[in-house]
């Protein structure tokens, strides 16, 4: 809850410079996204045994919440602001069907487990409207912060370990957004970040269909899909996905 008040705070104080000047614009959403985990993890990398978060662990699909916070200005040397929040969490029961290492600890075949994955991502993104004709494209560099876990348990034993993620990763940002003729309100989205360096990829790519009701108040659906590829980051190497749909609530004021 911490998290998301710090997330809320900051939504509210863009609402309150936008009310002092008229040339600055920007949106704000928040909905949810089910997200449907998949792929494995090393811990530690150079010891641990591949781990797959759907078949050993049995990861369930739950559905996490996201915010996203825009605020540009009409000058065009400088670059507009973009934060976001997004919560990726997965818990998983059942019995598995090798015997492998996590970290300090052993588990073996049959043994019935718990699993948990739990990842909070925050953005702060510089941004420039490339092209803001009606059709929209911004280009940019985004710093995502990653914290978080992903623990495993035995139920069999009672033995367990978890490895913890803390990272900021450069990204690169893009986002275009195109109206849809001959429906008024209605149109196209796609945004995401990117990065692959030394062995690891981060991705974060969505498309989207918008409908504006009134006032800039409408209603976003689409789909979203992250990857964390990492090769011996923090002593984890990972090839994880999660993929999805997610609805939400938008204003662009």
């Amino acid at each position: 809850m911490k998290k998301c008040s710090i997330i809320v705070s900051s939504l509210l104080a863009f609402t309150a410079i936008t009310a002092t000047a008229d040339t600055i614009g920007g949106e704000i959403a928040i909905g949810g996204w089910n997200h449907e985990p998949s792929g494995w993890i090393r811990y530690p990398s150079d010891t641990g045994d591949k781990v797959y978060v759907d078949d050993d662990l049995n990861l369930d699909t739950q559905t996490g919440i996201y915010i996203r916070a825009k605020l540009e200005h009409p000058l065009p040397i400088l670059p507009n602001i973009r934060l976001a929040y997004n919560n990726v969490k997965s818990e998983g029961y059942g019995k598995i069907s090798k015997s492998f290492t996590f970290g300090d600890a052993t588990f073996n075949a049959n043994e019935k487990t718990y699993s948990k994955v739990d990842l909070d991502s925050f953005d702060g993104t510089f941004y420039w409207e490339v092209i803001d004709t009606g059709m929209d494209l911004d280009l940019g560099l985004t710093a995502r912060y990653v914290n978080g876990s992903i623990k495993i348990k035995s139920l069999t034993t009672g033995q367990s370990d978890d490895t913890d993620i803390d990272v900021v990763l450069p990204l690169v940002y893009a986002n275009i957004r195109v109206p849809v003729p001959f429906f008024d309100g209605l149109s196209i989205g796609a945004e995401g970040n990117y990065i692959t360096y030394d062995g690891s990829t981060l991705y974060d790519l969505q498309a989207d269909l918008r409908y504006t009701l009134t006032m800039g108040v409408g209603i976003e659906a689409g789909y979203r899909a992250q990857k964390y590829k990492l090769d011996d980051v923090q002593d984890t190497s990972s090839d994880i996905d999660f993929k999805g749909f997610f609805a939400g609530a938008v204003w662009d004021f």
